[in-house]
């Protein structure tokens, strides 16, 4: 059993709809029973409330075929940005804190930052040290090669060889996301563009388990990732998501790129008791269009991502400073 912990959890841009970070993507404004009480230009920013809170998103992937497990927790503070009426501004916020990804075999512990000036465009800035450790699995470890071009399939990346190495990343980009009703349906595209660069080990060139691609001690990815979703209403607290997704990672240096096509399917659940908001399992099936070894592959992602509202007095109303009631 191979374990290469490449979640694409950055292909996951759906989940982005049910992440506090990014908001921006939704613009209806009947997502949840509670959202009726919110006036026209009151904002939408931060978890609907329109007001600056403390918040936590938490999501959990898990991939079949190559096994992979990772969850991605971030601790933050969010404000509104932009408090002028209308669809241009009513999601524009940014966000700060603590930022961990945590897999079997790594550790990414660091901070990220998220700015979105218009309610359609999120910028991102994420930083952190990286630990990985061999947990006696192929292919789970750090694996150094003989260049680009080196074997690293399976029999390739024997168990007894995974070692342990330590570095850091960088990873800044942005996200357009638009969103347009269409009679009972509402059709939502996002599409990212993510640069990251990499500092792994000590080896001139090693495996890179999260990207599934061949790198260099430092080494540059650029990823751009679309998804098209059609939304359905199936009560006033869900919505069923459903659409395609497609993720190319390239290997800037080595010219080694991978590119995934895939359906995916989610349900949204906009709230859950007082706290929780936007709870949403997704399962996605796709394929590798293009791939140095591995092209052809089918692989499945059940994935589950919500947030919680840290406030002192989550869904309480609050007077903004225009004297208007604020109701979540």
């Amino acid at each position: 059993m191979r374990l290469k912990l490449l979640l694409y959890l950055t292909l996951i841009l759906a989940l982005s709809l049910c992440s506090g970070s990014s908001q921006a993507a939704s613009s209806t404004e009947t997502s949840s029973p509670s959202d009726s009480a919110l006036t026209p230009d009151s904002g939408k920013h931060c978890l609907e409330q329109g007001r600056a809170k403390p918040m936590m998103s938490s999501l959990l992937g898990l991939q079949y075929a190559g096994w992979g497990l990772e969850h991605r927790l971030r601790v933050g503070f969010c404000a509104p940005l932009i408090k002028k009426p209308g669809i241009v501004w009513n999601r524009s916020f940014i966000q700060a804190g603590y930022q961990q990804h945590l897999s079997p075999i790594y550790l990414k512990p660091g901070g990220y930052l998220m700015v979105a000036p218009f309610s359609f465009l999120v910028f991102n800035l994420e930083a952190a040290p990286i630990l990985y450790w061999p947990i006696g699995l192929d292919a789970a470890g750090f694996y150094p090669l003989a260049g680009y071009d080196a074997d690293y399939s399976e029999s390739a990346l024997p168990a007894e060889q995974g070692g342990q190495a330590q570095g850091w990343y960088l990873r800044t980009g942005v996200t357009l996301q638009l969103a347009a009703q269409l009679g009972p349906v509402r059709l939502i595209v996002l599409d990212s563009l993510q640069f990251e660069r990499w500092g792994l080990g000590e080896s001139p060139f090693y495996y890179h388990n999260r990207n599934d691609l061949p790198a260099a001690q430092t080494d540059n990815f650029l990823d751009n990732n679309a998804v098209i979703l059609a939304e359905f209403d199936v009560h006033p607290n869900a919505q069923l998501r459903v659409g395609i997704n497609d993720q190319a990672t390239l290997n800037i240096q080595g010219n080694k790129l991978s590119n995934t096509l895939a359906g995916v399917v989610m349900l949204n659940l906009s709230r859950l008791g007082k706290r929780v908001v936007n709870f949403s399992p997704m399962f996605r099936i796709g394929g590798r269009t293009h791939h140095p070894v591995r092209q052809g592959g089918i692989n499945f992602i059940l994935a589950l991502g919500f947030d919680v509202d840290l406030s002192k007095n989550p869904g309480k109303s609050k007077e903004d400073s225009r004297g208007k009631t604020l109701t979540n």
